[in-house]
């Protein structure tokens, strides 16, 4: 497990049910947030959570899956970062950049299309960072073809979500800031025309 320097970690999520359901669909799946240990904000737009690295990956998967699991068409996207440069409030907290919460997989078994973009911010060799991420991805059996702008990942959530917090988790390695890109779908019907 990677060590990392105290910062600032987080994620900012939105989900997208396609049914007119959507309320109870979305509710559902961040029923629980507040109650995660994390620093959680929502807005009329989308979801911020900060905190333990481990827990924020994981609230990330169980958020989608409760979604996924509601048989509807959703999608997600989310903005992953660690570091801070630009953030106007970058008090350190004491459980950010730290791995020691559990983690769980509640998305084994929910089937995912995913679109995935890393950048490693600052760092020079950033283009050597992301097709190291992208063999990977490919190593992990998740990699399905590149897309313009972003990699196409497919396979169990739990896997897809594992490769890319690998990825980033090893990109932040190599630069103090690095964000990703993650849009999941679940239960299209028209997955099979992709």
């Amino acid at each position: 497990m990677a060590k990392f320097e105290a910062g600032y970690f987080g994620a900012r999520f939105s989900l997208y049910p396609m049914t007119d359901r959507y309320v109870p669909v979305i509710l559902g799946a961040i029923d629980k947030l507040r109650s995660s240990g994390l620093e959680v904000e929502t807005d009329d737009v989308s979801t911020f959570i900060k905190g333990d690295r481990n827990a924020v990956w994981a609230t990330l998967e169980e958020s989608f899956a409760k979604a996924a699991r509601s048989g509807e068409h959703v999608v997600m996207t989310a903005l992953v970062s660690h570091g801070c440069p630009g953030e106007e409030l970058c008090e350190i907290d004491p459980k950010t950049g730290s791995a020691g919460a559990p983690r769980p997989h509640p998305g084994t078994g929910v089937r995912v299309s995913c679109q995935w973009s890393l950048y490693p911010l600052g760092e020079p060799g950033y283009m050597d960072v992301i097709y190291k991420a992208v063999a990977d991805t490919k190593a992990d059996g998740v990699f399905s073809k590149g897309r313009h702008f972003v990699s196409h990942l497919e396979g169990d959530l739990d896997r897809v979500l594992d490769s890319i917090r690998r990825t980033f988790d090893q990109a932040c390695e190599s630069a103090s800031h690095v964000t990703a890109h993650i849009t999941l779908s679940a239960n299209s019907p028209t997955r099979k025309a992709a």
